[in-house]
């Protein structure tokens, strides 16, 4: 992948995935051994929020079937 291809892919991220991206890239500068941290700890707490969000979501229905 060339340079210019990678740029065109950031530019087309949206916001949040921007941050997301810019928070994981300011760790690889930085020479972090963490980086890779960084996004399995983006995913690890939308994870939760998605799971948080699915048993309100069942709360709030009775867990019907459809």
């Amino acid at each position: 992948m060339k340079v210019e291809e990678i740029a065109e892919a950031v530019a087309r991220l949206p916001p949040d995935e921007l941050a997301r991206f810019r928070r994981w890239f300011s760790a690889f500068e930085s020479g972090r051994t963490d980086h890779i941290a960084e996004l399995d700890s983006t995913a690890t707490k939308l994870g939760r929020f998605a799971g948080r969000a699915l048993a309100e979501l069942k709360k709030r229905t009775g867990d019907r079937k459809p």
